[in-house]
């Protein structure tokens, strides 16, 4: 669970990660028998995360008023840690999500392909480019992390 959580936790705010995960797991205990066993269990969980908080996301927009803003938890404030987050941040979408499969979530490269909905050599691909472009964003200085006075 604790993974599954992480996932829904940087997509959202904390108390719709825990609504997400709590709707998540209800959907896996009705469709017990389609949830995999063992180590595939949580790539199948995630996917159905991630489908949990399209549909919510969706139902939101046909609201009057649509989404809220969700304000981003900004607790450490340790300044490496800022330029990478920052430096992630400027990632297009598709490179935060392949990054965030294999490093936050745990997943193999099978296992996170499942998850991105694309064939493993194709996760491969996306994983090494994206890689490549976080290392570029950070040699190049662009993460709007200020470090005067730091040091």
């Amino acid at each position: 669970m604790p993974r599954v959580l992480g996932y829904a936790l940087r997509r959202t705010g904390a108390e719709e990660a825990r609504d997400v995960v709590a709707e998540t797991f209800t959907v896996a205990w009705r469709r017990l028998d389609r949830v995999p066993e063992g180590d595939a269990a949580l790539p199948w969980l995630l996917v159905t995360t991630r489908n949990v908080l399209s549909n919510r996301r969706r139902r939101l927009r046909e609201e009057p008023g649509g989404p809220e803003a969700i304000e981003p938890d900004h607790a450490d404030d340790v300044v490496g840690t800022l330029s990478i987050a920052a430096a992630f941040n400027l990632l297009s979408e598709r490179d935060r999500e392949t990054l965030a499969l294999v490093a936050w979530d745990g997943l193999g490269a099978q296992e996170a392909a499942h998850v991105a909905g694309c064939s493993t050599t194709a996760f491969g691909v996306r994983l090494h480019r994206a890689r490549r472009r976080l290392a570029a964003i950070l040699e190049r200085g662009e993460s709007p992390v200020r470090t005067e006075g730091y040091g």
